[in-house]
């Protein structure tokens, strides 16, 4: 509470001076502007209020247009700086779920239009607990950034991979059919196979995948990412490293 009224004091001053500055320039129009621009230009005294009113504006409005200009910057920055908050995981640097459903929404409209088909993958990685209770969380942290960057040299360039939470990750495939699909998720598979070396320790794991295809399994995002998500719980079941494609309830 304190400090909010020192802040609030500090304020005051500031308009308090403000308006004692706007004040001298009111009292510097007629003492000083006048008479230098009579002198200068030769202009009789009664005939000077136009321009030097128009002057006086000019002075009053160029450090105001300064201070709006300088605080729309921040805005814009802060906006910026939200959006990345916003869509964006802080530790993987991926995409976040809600970037990845509202991407999923406006791609699915297109495939719609065009008559495509798309698929939406849930990996959950196996034994990331263990991970984390045997090398601590800041090892498990680095081994979600580097299953991150594994799965993004999977994908192409028209995929959106995102981290939907803790060590889930979503990734959507646009124009790509059921017998397609197989083959860049058992890339997938074999990438997260291989052994990562965090900070010299080398760690084994493997991840459970579930598909779900548009529009067989669902015609919106949450539909889709809900489907996915069972069909990989099934892939668990069959005892994980494996994929498992959505059947229907």
């Amino acid at each position: 509470m304190k400090t909010g009224r020192n802040k609030y004091i500090k304020w005051s001053y500031k308009i308090v001076f403000i308006l004692i500055g706007l004040l001298g320039i009111k009292i510097a129009e007629f003492n000083i502007l006048y008479r230098v621009i009579h002198w200068i230009w030769k202009i009789p005294m009664g005939g000077m209020e136009a321009l030097i009113g128009t002057i006086i504006t000019a002075i009053l409005f160029i450090p105001f247009l300064f201070i709006v200009m300088n605080q729309r910057i921040r805005l814009e920055r802060a906006e910026e700086k939200y959006k990345a908050l916003s869509y964006f995981d802080p530790l993987t640097g991926l995409s976040n779920r809600r970037y990845f459903e509202e991407i999923l929404t406006d791609s699915l409209i297109d495939l719609k239009k065009e008559r495509q088909t798309g698929v939406v993958i849930f990996l959950d990685f196996d034994g990331f607990k263990h991970v984390n209770d045997n090398y601590g969380h800041e090892i498990g942290d680095l081994l979600l950034i580097e299953m991150g960057n594994r799965l993004l040299n999977c994908l192409r360039k028209e995929d959106t991979v995102s981290r939907f939470a803790g060590d889930e990750f979503l990734v959507f495939l646009p124009k790509i059919d059921q017998p397609s699909a197989p083959k860049i998720v058992n890339r997938i598979i074999e990438e997260i196979n291989k052994p990562f070396n965090i900070k010299n320790i080398q760690i084994y794991t493997s991840t459970s995948i579930g598909l779900a295809f548009f529009p067989e399994h669902g015609t919106d995002a949450i539909c889709l990412i809900r489907n996915a998500d069972k069909a990989m719980y099934k892939a668990k079941l069959q005892g994980k490293n494996t994929y498992v494609m959505f059947e229907g309830e």
